[in-house]
Parts: structure tokens; sequence; C-alpha cells
């Protein structure tokens, strides 16, 4: 993409314009892709030429400088119009973090330039398809020269596929002192030995390349790797900065069901406003006057209401303990953690109730294959089975009824 491309979009200096002029330009097409499958490869290069790749990456190296607030809208309007690039986006921007939550300022000063100057797209490869979801087998085998060499494979790598940087956790295996640690790295997805499979299939989120990658004796040089074995898990244990990775991450998700639900009712309601037959019985002349349809809209509304309102409330809050940086505090971090808890329930309940009632407000026309409504409630089941939203309400509950917070985890 030309670099002329890029500043139509930068010059406005409003992310979140850019982002629905975008999601215009992305709808059009967004049930045929769906219908297709396979990899969004041309609107993830209109992500790239938009520059906000960049967004949340500082100033000072050529990013947007955006705070999660500002980055949570543009999550949302990315998924309004589709689920998978809002799905990609948001790995993308909570991968990039890592960065400086798990390196050194000298690896953030280098990978955040490259990163901005390149807009470059960020990948991740961390899951396992084990019998336990932390019982990861891909080997770090130290060279000796404080690099390791990648063998293995990892399942569900979102955005892996067209990638420039990837994101890996390797596990120490050999007979040592370190043997179980984890290990952080981040290289080139070009790498040899990197080989990305295309054996995505589900019944929703089907561009979001969320395959397997393996990984054959991949070199990872010493420069590459962030932090020391098991710096990450660490920080997790001690509710220390890197461990607000899980709110960010799953803060995120919830936009993305968001996102969906406000996509699906915005499109059911331009259905509902023009193809939508009146019944009979009700006595009105427009479906539009049906009080019965005015009513599920009504709870559709407010139901998006609460649950905006409490994913707006915890970006805030993201925001603010992020910018304590090392005086970060477990209250503080739990604190955080009941919040984005409570909100990836609700937005998890309200996404699914709107998507799948939009039927009730379109008819029976609309279930036909060419309109596509069916694809957002795909989309939010597929996704939300990421972790167990009940796990999540049970959090909220504990804080609430014994004042615990969440044992600080991937999911929590």
């Amino acid at each position: 993409m030309s670099q002329s491309v890029k500043y139509l979009y930068v010059h406005q200096n409003d992310p979140v314009e850019v982002a629905r002029q975008l999601a215009a330009k992305w709808r059009a097409t967004a049930v045929e892709r769906d219908r297709a499958g396979g990899s969004a490869t041309a609107e993830r290069e209109d992500l790239r030429a938009s520059g906000l790749l960049s967004l949340q990456l500082p100033k000072e190296y050529g990013g947007w400088g955006a705070d999660w607030p500002t980055t949570i809208e543009v999550i949302r309007e990315i998924a309004k119009a589709d689920a998978s690039l809002g799905h990609l986006f948001g790995y993308h921007i909570t991968t990039a973090p890592m960065i400086e939550l798990v390196g050194s300022t000298e690896q953030k000063d280098r990978l955040y330039r490259q990163l901005a100057q390149n807009n470059w797209w960020v990948g991740n490869a961390s899951s396992e398809n084990n019998s336990h979801v932390l019982e990861w087998k891909v080997s770090a085998t130290p060279t000796g020269d404080g690099g390791y060499l990648l063998n293995g494979t990892k399942h569900f790598c979102s955005g892996a596929k067209g990638s420039d940087l990837l994101f890996v956790f390797g596990v120490i295996q050999e007979e040592s002192p370190q043997k179980g640690a984890i290990v952080t790295v981040a290289i080139p997805t070009g790498r040899e030995g990197v080989h990305i499979n295309d054996d995505w299939n589900a019944i929703g989120m089907r561009q979001t390349d969320s395959g397997s990658t393996e990984f054959h004796n991949v070199k990872v040089y010493p420069d590459e790797v962030l932090g020391a074995p098991n710096s990450f898990i660490q920080a997790f244990i001690d509710s220390k900065r890197g461990s607000l990775w899980t709110p960010a991450v799953q803060l995120t998700f919830s936009n993305v069901y968001l996102g969906i639900a406000h996509g699906a009712l915005e499109a059911a309601r331009e259905y509902t406003q023009t193809q939508t037959r009146p019944w009979t019985p009700a006595g009105v002349k427009k479906a539009t006057e049906d009080p019965y349809i005015i009513q599920s809209y009504g709870e559709f509304a407010i139901g998006l209401q609460g649950a905006d309102a409490a994913a707006r409330e915890a970006a805030r809050l993201l925001q603010q303990v992020w910018e304590q940086g090392d005086a970060l505090t477990p209250k503080d971090r739990g604190e955080l953690m009941v919040k984005v808890s409570g909100v990836k329930a609700l937005s998890t309940k309200v996404a699914l109730d709107i998507t799948s009632r939009i039927f009730e407000v379109i008819g029976s026309r609309g279930t036909h294959p060419k309109y596509g409504f069916d694809r957002f409630w795909r989309n939010v089941r597929t996704h939300s089975l990421h972790d167990p939203v009940a796990y999540k309400i049970f959090d909220v509950g504990n804080h609430a009824l014994n004042g615990s917070y969440p044992v600080p985890g991937f999911t929590s």
C-alpha cells in the first residue's frame, strides 16, 4: 500500500472516524466474505494502510498514542462491520504491548519504532490443543548463547497468517533448573522453520485465520527473548504490570461482542424499516408501528446502553491502572479485573440475546442465506467460548460476597 493512501486516513487525526470509514467499505462485502471464509487479505491491507495498526504506539515512535478508551471505540466500530476483522485487530492491539510489559526498554524502543514505521501486523502463537489449557508442549531449547530453538505446534493462532511479528510461548523441557519455565519470544513471522497452516474451520469468525502454526527448529536470537524464563508467569503471581495483559485482552473481546451486537441491531433495523411485513392482528400498516416489535427494539437498545456504559467505565479504569506502571498494586489489579469480568459477562449475554432475537423483528423471510443475518450470532457464539463466562460471573460474585479478587491468570 502506498504511503499516500495511509495519509488520506491519518491526516484526519481521528482514529474512530478512520475506523468508521473502513467499516463502511467492508460492510458491503461482509456477507459474501463470511460465506467464503479464508483470509481477509485485502481488508487487512486496508487496516495497514490506514495507520491504525499503530493506534496505541506512543507518538515518539510514530504511533497515534491513543489511550484505552479510544482504542475500544475503534475496536467496536470495526467489529460492527466485520467481526473477524475486529477480532484480528483486537489481537494485534493486545499482543503488541507485551513488548513493554515483558521486554526491556531497548526492545521496546526498537520494536515499537519498527512496528510504527513499517505498519507491521502482530500475530500470536500461544495456545495449544492439549487436554489442559496450560499444558504447553512447544519446546524452547536453549542454544547456549541466550537464544532458543522452537519445536512443536500451536493452535488458535489468530492473526499469525499475514503478520510480520509473531509472539510465541515455549517451554524449557530439557533437564535443568529451568525445566518447565515459560519463555516469551517475538520473532519475524517469516523466520525459517515457521509454517502457518490454513486449517481454521468453525461456524463463526470464519476469516480470523485462527489455525495452527508449526515450528521446526526455529531459531530465536537472544535479543528476541522477552524477559527471563517465567518472568511473564511471575508477573501474574505478583500482580505486576505484566499481568495487565489479561484485563486488556478480556476487555477487547467484550468490545468485539458489543460491536457485533451493534452491527446486528443496525442491520435488523434497516430490514425492519424496509422489508418486514406487518402482522395482520396488530392492526397497523407498517411493521415499525407494531408495539411488540417496538418493545423488542427497546429491550435491545436498553441492553446495549448498559453494556456500553460498563465497557467504557472499565476502559477508563484500565487506562488509570495502566498509567501506574510499576506502582501497580494487587488491589488495583484486582479491582480492574472484577470490573472487566463483569463487562465480559454482560457483553456476552447482551450480544447473544440480540443476535439470536433479531429474527423475531426481521421475520421469516429474513432467514434467507443471502442476507447473512445468522453470521452475527455465529460469530458471538464462536468467540464467546474462548473461555467460560461462568467463571467471570463467579469472580464477580466472589468479590461481591467475600471481597476476594480473581486469581491472576491468562483469563482472569
